[in-house]
């Protein structure tokens, strides 16, 4: 429910920076609104950093697979938060959730992009003063 707020809140930060231009090419139709937000929440979870598999020994003495140089799998989330990477293991089961959120991120900042874009492409449409 945070994240959805956090992107209603961007949304509405852009428009308001947008509006305040005073130019009419960017009016932006309730419409194209609606069509964004619903995007953006399609896309929700989303997380930025990395998922990798590792496989780490564990502490049972007689484990077969540490024994055989096999170990044990274990899923790695790496992000930055305060300009220091951070980790944290990730259950085998949510693993796949995580894989999601971050390729929705990526999808995220494609559109973001694509926004950006548009938003260029129609000032310099704009007659000058």
């Amino acid at each position: 429910m945070r994240l959805h707020n956090f992107f209603a809140c961007f949304y509405i930060y852009l428009m308001v920076n947008v509006s305040a231009m005073k130019t009419k090419h960017l009016q932006v139709s309730d419409e194209v609104k609606a069509a964004f937000l619903e995007k953006v929440a399609s896309l929700l979870p989303v997380a930025k950093g990395t998922l990798c598999k590792t496989r780490t020994a564990c502490t049972y003495k007689g484990c077969r697979a540490c024994a055989s140089g096999r170990k044990h799998p274990r899923y790695l989330f790496t992000y930055r938060e305060g300009g220091k990477q951070r980790g944290l293991y990730v259950r085998a089961d949510h693993a796949r959730l995580l894989s999601r959120a971050i390729a929705n991120r990526r999808e995220l900042e494609r559109l973001m992009t694509a926004a950006g874009r548009e938003l260029i492409l129609s000032l310099r449409e704009e007659p000058k003063d």
